[in-house]
């Protein structure tokens, strides 16, 4: 599941640096989607942040991440990652 979701990510980077900082977005990506949309909005204002990222390169991220890769996982293929995770509601 995580090479579908990740795909997106990993289309676009053609170096190996690139494709190490793929993994690492896709992960954090990832991450958010098991989470939650309290967690998606935080991990974009991070990237932003710390990340360093501009608004036009958090728009390119949130617009692959909501058209493309969140897509990629059903709702039931999601239901179980949050469980596999143990991810609770607060």
């Amino acid at each position: 599941m995580f090479a579908r979701f990740a795909a997106p990510v990993f289309r676009a980077a053609k170096s190996p640096s690139q494709r190490k900082g793929a993994q690492r977005l896709a992960q954090t990506l990832w991450l958010a989607l098991v989470t939650g949309p309290e967690i998606e909005e935080a991990v974009f204002q991070s990237l932003e942040e710390v990340g360093g990222l501009g608004s036009e390169d958090i728009a390119i991220i949130k617009e692959r991440y909501y058209s493309e890769m969140k897509p990629s996982i059903t709702q039931e293929e999601l239901r179980a990652l949050k469980e596999r995770y143990k991810v609770r509601k607060k």
